[in-house]
């Protein structure tokens, strides 16, 4: 059996990596949380990453089916709408991610958002699979992340999107909305359990684009591995929390999130991102 192509595209700003899965029996392809660039200064939004993977596909005569979001991101604003928009592929997101639109919506002053997730074209239910020609993919529910997070498992290849991360980088951190040091702990456990050749791809990762496995991880992650347990984990997490920078990209990245990755529209006055106090959401 042909195992699909994947392709890693890292976004330096953000940390962010894009993946481009390619099931080589169809050339069906899915995206897996898409970036778009953007200046927290000026608002100023850019598709050039994004674009430059929709000429890859373009040229491969390649068949978008999926856009994966592991997510509601703080971290980077989401390129969905761009790319469901130029592709027509589908927005596939966990189904608890209602539960985020609810709270988060009316915080932001957001009245064009559904709030029953319609905006997305597909709500994934843990343990729920879907294919992409000969490729599957089976979303993992995350509850130490905000509503709606999940993993997708497709094979022996796990994405994980910004929960755990390469070894040398322990996990993501966990002082954003909805994020919990102790459920992120749960969450990864999940992943440990799954066999030891099973490929980590995560959505984030400082310089390069990262991979481990299973096995790499249980032995190797500074916060994860099998020695440490929850409550240490908690105790690790949120001592490195207290000394990261405030995510600045958070206000306009969940706005366009809960969006389904559309930008909200250009106002007559003032700033189309109004700062927002995170911590109060």
């Amino acid at each position: 059996m042909m195992q699909p192509e994947i392709i890693a595209y890292h976004h330096p700003a953000t940390g962010t990596v894009t993946y481009l899965i390619v099931d080589p029996a169809t050339y069906l392809c899915a995206i897996v949380d898409p970036v778009l660039d953007f200046d927290p200064v000026t608002e100023a939004v850019d598709a050039s990453f994004i674009n430059r993977i929709i000429a890859e596909i373009r040229a491969r005569d390649l068949g978008p089916t999926w856009i994966l979001e592991t997510g509601l991101h703080a971290g980077h604003v989401s390129a969905a709408g761009h790319l469901k928009y130029e592709t027509g592929a589908s927005i596939c997101i966990g189904a608890k991610v209602v539960d985020s639109l609810k709270r988060l919506a009316p915080k932001f002053g957001e009245t064009m958002v559904d709030l029953d997730g319609w905006d997305f074209d597909k709500l994934a239910q843990d343990g729920d699979s879907f294919p992409m020609g000969g490729v599957e993919f089976t979303p993992i529910a995350l509850t130490g992340r905000l509503p709606g997070a999940v993993a997708y498992l497709m094979g022996d290849v796990l994405f994980t999107g910004d929960l755990m991360l390469a070894p040398a980088e322990g996990a993501g951190r966990c002082d954003i909305p909805g994020a919990d040091a102790g459920r992120t702990w749960d969450d990864a456990r999940k992943f440990l359990k799954l066999p030891p050749r099973t490929r980590i791809l995560p959505g984030v990762c400082a310089s390069a684009v990262c991979e481990s496995t299973v096995a790499e991880e249980k032995a190797g992650n500074i916060q994860l591995n099998d020695k440490i347990d929850r409550l240490d984990f908690i105790a690790l997490r949120t001592a490195a929390d207290a000394i990261l920078p405030d995510p600045v990209l958070a206000s306009a990245a969940l706005r366009v999130a809960i969006r389904s990755g559309k930008l909200p529209p250009q106002p007559e006055s003032g700033p189309r991102f109004p700062p927002v106090d995170i911590t109060k959401l």
